[in-house]
């Protein structure tokens, strides 16, 4: 990884920072996409010097001004990793009219990757953080992706939320695949890193930081939950393989929604259209 460059978004705490010290120990440079310019700042310091970009995720005005800067201040992206993610325990939308988990989990890594067009190395890698908790979506459901369903009083005492973020897994898996096929210089890959044990959804209340307290005993460390995620931005051994998604350092077959070339193609239109600025 020696002079690599490895761009990535949520790099500041659990498994994105767990990757990002091990890369940097690898001899890649950083570069820290993060809300929070002080921790990314300190972050960047812990790791002997890493290009800092501040942004709101969920906000596409923002992601943009991110990119700017990337294509100002960085060289070439080696390795683009769409790791940010988050679980809501209530209905909000982004300043673009679009629920926060969708807007962060799925929307930000297309932007983030189609706007970075033309400013990856050849056979860069993109990487994105998904979850088995994709295999609880069936499908897409194209008609309601403002996903209020998931937030009435009914649907959160039958984890509503949660369901809401395994359809936006769903739907970074169909991404990755999509990006693949359409962009065939570009390696593509996502991959689940199991239960670890992290802050994610400790802010959720109290019922949902009771429920990670719980499962934390059986979780893995965020090194472990890294572990897949450093062996795809290095291995040559999946230099050849794009669009797959793997688990435990091996590649596995997501759910049949998560094949459905169709679905992945609609998403793509569909979040072309999410994007679009207005005229």
């Amino acid at each position: 990884m020696d002079e690599k460059y490895v761009l990535i978004t949520g790099g500041t705490n659990g498994i994105g920072l767990a990757a990002v010290r091990r890369l940097a120990r690898e001899g890649a440079r950083i570069g820290l996409v993060a809300r929070d310019r002080e921790k990314a700042e300190r972050v960047a310091g812990e790791l002997g010097g890493a290009d800092v970009f501040e942004a709101d995720l969920t906000s596409q005005a923002s992601i943009r001004e991110m990119v700017r800067d990337v294509r100002g201040r960085a060289p070439a992206i080696d390795v683009l990793v769409n790791n940010a993610g988050a679980m809501y325990g209530s209905h909000q939308v982004s300043v673009d009219g679009i629920e926060l988990t969708w807007a962060l989990n799925v929307v930000a890594p297309y932007l983030i990757t189609t706007l970075l067009a033309g400013h990856f190395s050849p056979w860069a890698r993109v990487i994105g953080t998904a979850s088995d908790e994709h295999e609880k979506a069936k499908r897409i459901d194209f008609d309601d992706l403002s996903g209020e369903r998931y937030f009435s009083t009914s649907a959160k005492l039958t984890g509503g939320s949660l369901r809401r973020y395994g359809e936006t897994k769903l739907a970074l898996i169909l991404l990755s695949g999509e990006l693949g096929r359409r962009v065939p210089m570009i390696r593509t890959y996502t991959f689940e890193p199991g239960l670890v044990s992290t802050g994610f959804n400790t802010n959720n209340g109290r019922l949902m930081k009771l429920m990670m307290a719980m499962t934390k005993p059986f979780a893995r460390t965020p090194e472990q939950g890294a572990e897949t995620l450093v062996w795809l931005a290095t291995s040559p051994d999946v230099a050849d393989e794009s669009g797959l998604y793997y688990s435990r350092e091996r590649r596995t077959d997501p759910s049949a929604a998560a094949q459905d070339t169709d679905a992945a193609a609609r998403l793509w239109e569909t979040l072309q259209q999410q994007t679009t600025l207005p005229k």
